[in-house]
């Protein structure tokens, strides 16, 4: 299974938080590497660097998909 990696980010109402306003979300895309979600993440946090209320991260889909195995195939709680 490929390793996905979500990157969007819009404006927030907590610039700590993760409250995202909706209507302002920006899916920047789906990556197969952390690197290039990276690097697609650091490209547009940048060009919002000066406004706080603007966030981006970088969400690992592939956890999502096998919560159980925490990340790690062919582990021992995974062997079947």
């Amino acid at each position: 299974m490929s390793k996905l990696h979500l990157v969007f980010g819009g404006r927030v109402k907590d610039p700590s938080g993760l409250d995202f306003d909706l209507d302002t979300v920006d899916l920047v895309g789906l990556f197969g590497s952390y690197a290039d979600a990276e690097d697609a993440w650091r490209a547009k946090a940048q060009l919002t660097v000066d406004d706080a209320e603007m966030k981006y991260v970088v969400v690992h889909l592939h956890r999502l998909l096998e919560p159980d195995t925490d990340g790690i195939t062919g582990s021992a709680d995974n062997a079947g």
